[in-house]
């Protein structure tokens, strides 16, 4: 789909709130549900955005996750005290709804990890993070570096347990197995999401195939930001601003609830 064929403000996105209901919805975190940080650490979910998200979980029946690039554990810290159904770092590791965790292994990385920390620290400016069982190289603060960044990192991948993915200012090192796809599709084979119409909403190169995955299952795939090349989306918002205005909206939800441990 091309730019122009997705609806700039989703005001048809669902008939009706009972269709809503009836789904289950998928949020990546960075740039969708919250605004991107010059420092991934610096990203913090405020008090409104999680009583909303405790308000979607509540009309739709615990039928919600979080679909990551991060760590399960840092997700967590970010949302803090919520914990919820989520898959971390690309699907390579997902906690579900009953609380059972499968955790990514991280010898697939351990080849390629000496030369990625090498790399980083012969080009100031760079910033690695090492989450174990991937590898992401930031070049927000030398984007003139992108081209270098995403040579140096390809000459890892393909491989047979490492695949290479693009992101905003970011090229990152994941386990082949798994993308957000498969987190999705994982998460709809089981209680509360099985017999849903699922629902992806995402920013980047990361979540298309994602968009793909919900738009062949029936879904509905949104995407916040307005992408430079085509996107799978149906649907687009500006940013996670607009995008919580839109959900709250559609909730008819005042913000005013509290979040409480």
């Amino acid at each position: 789909m091309q730019i122009a064929d997705a609806q700039i403000i989703p005001s048809r996105f669902f008939p009706s709130f009972s269709d809503f209901a009836r789904s289950s919805v998928f949020f990546d975190v960075d740039g969708t549900l919250l605004d991107i940080k010059p420092s991934p650490q610096d990203v913090v979910a405020d008090v409104g955005l999680k009583a909303l998200i405790l308000h979607l979980i509540a009309k739709l029946d615990g039928a919600l996750a979080l679909i990551s690039g991060r760590s399960i554990a840092d997700v967590d810290r970010i949302f803090r005290p919520l914990l919820l159904p989520t898959a971390g770092l690309h699907g390579a590791e997902i906690r579900l709804p009953n609380g059972s965790h499968r955790y990514a292994d991280s010898k697939a990385m351990d080849h390629a990890r000496p030369s990625v920390h090498r790399f980083v620290a012969d080009n100031p400016g760079l910033v690695l993070e090492d989450k174990g069982a991937t590898l992401a190289v930031h070049y927000r603060m030398r984007p003139e570096l992108a081209s270098h960044v995403l040579s140096f990192m390809s000459s890892f991948a393909p491989a047979d347990d490492i695949a290479i993915q693009e992101g905003k200012f970011v090229v990152e090192l994941k386990p082949a197995l798994y993308d957000k796809s498969t987190a999705i599709a994982e998460f709809c084979a089981i209680p509360p999401f099985i017999g849903r119409t699922p629902i992806f909403i995402g920013d980047d190169l990361t979540d298309e195939v994602g968009f793909a995955y919900v738009n062949a299952h029936g879904g509905a795939s949104l995407r916040i930001g307005y992408p430079e090349v085509s996107t799978l989306a149906h649907y687009l918002l500006p940013d996670p601003e607009h995008l919580r205005v839109f959900m709250a909206g559609l909730l008819d939800f005042d913000g005013d609830e509290d979040v409480r441990p």
